[in-house]
């Protein structure tokens, strides 16, 4: 571990948001009564509580623990969260006492921010979703946890995950539920992290996304979902899924509050070789400093402006519904100034990236899963913890299986396969050298063929189905199973690092929301942001659960200082 300073882009952040709720159009407001609804409350709205001492880190972490307590632990039990920080509103009350004596370290002072539970935590277990990992307590922190600390986030807890980052269900806590319909689940495998930011169980979360696994639950939940080049966020100390495309990424209500996270996880670290290439590529493009960019510098409203979006129209005819929150969207784009082409694309390309070409993509890449998995297990220091694929296996079959609990057939198919694939295989050693990189190119070239700036489609065909999993399942007769080809298995795009966002587009007629999706050249999150942002801010789609209503408490009156 090696100390780290709070980057000056995120000072700069913090002075911005400070200079405008100190401008002279504000002063006035400032004057005023103001109020404080935690319900949807955004980063700038829990700074300027804090700053007029109407409320404190403390008193926002027990506000966030009571709904938890309220929907979590009672009433429809999301199951959104594996592990609760004991120490959260301890370590909430020394950032206040810091913050009164030397200021704010930077926008996100003082936040409650929920970690997927394959990000690694000192202090908290690290379960990855496996009842066989439930007390493994990792040696230090994963990068992107020291950064939030550094920069003055409250790690609130452990978010639940679909078990070694596949589905929404997992054997130590069960299956995950979605905040609009509790018959629905969330997607996987950021399942928790989704859950929780939709039905605001903290300001922030972190999810990681190996194919889709942070934007998927972000469409089934109505939030923003950003996954970003594969590597411009450190991989070190999170437990992996596949080396070749994981990535973390910052779920959150808004997309402001996204750039504002992606500002601080987002920085260069010399552990992971993958992010130093990265960031030398980053740096010939944007402005860097101390390592980190501040993505909150392309929040333009005006961003979509001269934009051209290219729309995969193979994505649409799955539910009739989507598709007209789609043209929505897409009409809500073009009023702010970007033009859209229709893209259909051609067989060839279907067959290898979003059918058995892009199964055998995923499949290739699990030949690396043993390899990487007992060098991540090789970690721990507890002998009571397996240190092998084959170990896992045996307490699976000897203890888990038996258990209310039992592991999904895909993980253990998963485990089983890994003893007997290798690195060293002539076709793993093919598909690194030759796959990927004709991948790279046609994905680059349908850019250039047709000039687009971004790639945009609904992100799934259909709503969050009904549960499923070795539990219990739901028979949901109302739900409308999609036909079409999902967009999330345009996922093969993340096998070669293009960044990608969703964000909420509106409700069908269950409730149930859905997310538009984005997708940009690799290194271009600065562009994406923009146009992410834009649109947000043309649409305003994003809604809370109407069955999780606010409890006591949870407005606070006050009013505010005058500079």
């Amino acid at each position: 571990m090696h100390a780290h300073t709070f980057p000056s882009a995120m000072t700069s952040l913090a002075l911005a948001v400070a200079l405008t709720l100190s401008s002279p159009a504000s002063r006035a407001a400032q004057a005023a009564e103001a109020r404080f609804v935690l319900e949807e409350a955004t980063i700038a709205d829990i700074q300027a509580a804090f700053a007029a001492e109407a409320l404190t880190s403390e008193q926002l972490v027990t506000l966030y623990l009571q709904r938890i307590k309220a929907y979590e632990d009672g009433g429809p039990k999301l199951n959104a969260i594996l592990t609760l920080n004991p120490k959260a509103r301890e370590q909430a009350r020394a950032l206040d006492r810091e913050r009164k004596a030397k200021g704010p370290r930077g926008p996100l002072h003082g936040v409650p921010v929920l970690l997927k539970d394959n990000i690694d935590t000192a202090d908290l277990p690290t379960s990855n979703g496996s009842a066989v990992l439930k007390a493994a307590v990792p040696p230090d922190d994963a990068a992107i946890t020291r950064e939030l600390r550094a920069a003055g986030a409250v790690i609130l807890g452990k978010a639940a995950m679909g078990e070694f980052a596949g589905g929404s269900y997992n054997s130590v806590g069960g299956q995950s539920i979605n905040p609009y319909h509790f018959k629905r689940h969330t997607g996987g495998s950021s399942s928790g992290s989704g859950a929780a930011i939709a039905a605001n169980f903290a300001m922030l979360a972190v999810g990681t996304d190996t194919s889709t696994s942070v934007r998927g639950p972000a469409a089934y939940s109505g939030i923003v979902g950003f996954r970003p080049t594969t590597g411009l966020i450190s991989r070190d100390g999170i437990a992996p899924k596949n080396l070749n495309f994981d990535s973390a990424g910052p779920m959150a209500r808004t997309v402001t509050d996204v750039a504002a996270m992606l500002s601080v996880i987002a920085a260069r670290d010399s552990a992971d070789p993958t992010n130093v290439q990265v960031w030398d590529e980053i740096a010939k493009r944007h402005p860097v400093t101390q390592g980190h960019l501040d993505f909150t510098a392309y929040l333009d409203a005006g961003a979509l402006k001269g934009k051209k979006l290219g729309v995969v129209r193979d994505f649409f005819g799955g539910d009739p519904e989507i598709d007209a929150l789609a043209e929505q969207a897409l009409a809500a784009m073009r009023a702010q100034g970007a033009t859209t082409v229709d893209i259909q694309l051609d067989p060839a390309f279907v067959q290898r990236y979003l059918g058995d070409g892009n199964r055998d993509i995923r499949r290739l890449s699990d030949h690396r899963f043993k390899a990487d998995w007992e060098r991540y297990l090789a970690t721990f220091k507890d002998p009571n913890l397996p240190k092998t694929v084959t170990e896992m296996l045996t307490i699976y079959d000897t203890t888990v299986m038996p258990s209310p609990l039992p592991v999904e057939d895909s993980v253990l198919r998963l485990l089983k396969t890994s003893l007997t694939t290798s690195t060293d295989a002539p076709e793993y050693q093919a598909f690194i050298t030759k796959t990927l990189p004709e991948a790279t190119r046609d994905k680059l070239a349908l850019f250039d063929r047709y000039g687009v700036d971004a790639l945009v489609f609904p992100y799934f065909s259909a709503f969050a189905p009904p549960i499923k999993n070795p539990a219990y399942s739901i028979d949901d007769k109302t739900y409308v199973e999609s036909k079409r080809p999902q967009p999330a298995t345009l996922a093969g795009y993340s096998s070669v690092g293009f960044p990608s966002a969703v964000v909420p587009m509106g409700f069908g007629s269950q409730g149930l929301p859905m997310d538009i999706g984005f997708m940009a050249r690799p290194y271009d999150e600065p562009k994406l942001m923009g146009i992410a942002y834009a649109y947000e801010q043309a649409s305003h789609a994003r809604k809370p659960s109407p069955l999780l209503p606010p409890l006591k408490g949870e407005t606070i009156d006050y009013k505010t200082r005058p500079r």
